[in-house]
């Protein structure tokens, strides 16, 4: 038996800097993996049956879920001699901007490759989980990183940021394929990321608030006004450093002290979803 912690992210910085010719976008964005995690439990089976269950439902049909498409991806590619029963302990929302399946797909992956023995470096584990999501190479690694590209090329920070984070959400399911499909690159004005690398790299707190920006918030806002209320929420009660994450709806707030981020957990906590994590 083998279990993997798949970790939930946030992205500190997203723009988009235009479309590709494969209907991706290229994006420059700087992920950071926080504390709130799943867990993926695999264990061999006698026979050759691929058996995938979760403690909530994750997809309509299992075999919609990335979590099965990457096991038999495996199981296929590398004839492995067993089937696998594979649980899923689910504590990140789903769709909700986290990256929660990209993070199961990863554990997955790593799972396979040490019940197996298989002995596959993470560099390629990066390269098969490309084929099922842009971000599931990052979460091979769950280290803080530029991602360029669709989200694919990692450059790595190396910094642990420690810092507290809250995080809300109006608790709707967001597809991110409607939202990139919403973008339109004429009103889109690139942000320089350097401001938030200058800010990890020299733990200036204050430049780090200041310099956290998404590009799709926007278009989020206008195809579900449960983000938008979200966002007009916190701004009228003077929250300081809060961002949607990914393609949303979740908000993450970061503050170095705790106290101030639980005091905005108790006047959100009974009309939104909240969980107090921090950034790893």
């Amino acid at each position: 038996m083998v279990k993997e912690n798949a970790y939930a992210k946030v992205n500190l910085f997203l723009d988009v800097l235009g479309k590709r010719p494969d209907q991706y976008h290229d994006l420059e964005m700087v992920m950071a993996p926080i504390a709130l995690h799943d867990v993926v439990t695999l264990k061999k089976r006698k026979d050759n049956n691929l058996h995938i269950e979760a403690s909530k439902t994750i997809t309509k049909h299992v075999e919609d879920n990335i979590v099965y498409k990457v096991a038999k991806h495996m199981i296929e590619t590398y004839r492995l001699p067993q089937g696998m029963d594979i649980h899923i302990e689910k504590n990140i929302p789903i769709a909700a901007g986290l990256g929660g399946g990209s993070s199961n797909c990863a554990a997955t992956l790593r799972g396979i490759n040490k019940l197996f023995g298989l002995r596959l470096s993470k560099e390629k584990l990066a390269e098969i989980g490309e084929i099922f999501g842009a971000d599931v190479p990052y979460c091979i690694y769950n280290q803080l990183c530029i991602a360029r590209g669709k989200g694919e090329k990692l450059f790595f920070l190396k910094k642990n940021l420690n810092i507290p984070l809250l995080l809300v959400s109006p608790g709707v399911k967001v597809s991110t394929k409607k939202v990139y499909e919403a973008l339109d690159m004429k009103d889109i004005q690139n942000v320089k990321i350097t401001s938030m690398t200058n800010a990890i790299y020299n733990r200036n707190y204050e430049l780090l608030l200041k310099s956290l920006h998404n590009a799709l918030a926007p278009y989020t806002y206008s195809l579900f006004p449960e983000v938008q209320a979200l966002n007009e929420r916190l701004t009228k009660m003077g929250v300081e450093g809060f961002l949607m994450s990914g393609s949303g709806p979740t908000f993450f707030i970061i503050n170095k002290h705790k106290d101030e981020l639980k005091g905005i957990l108790e006047t959100l906590k009974s009309t939104y979803y909240t969980h107090m994590t921090k950034i790893l």
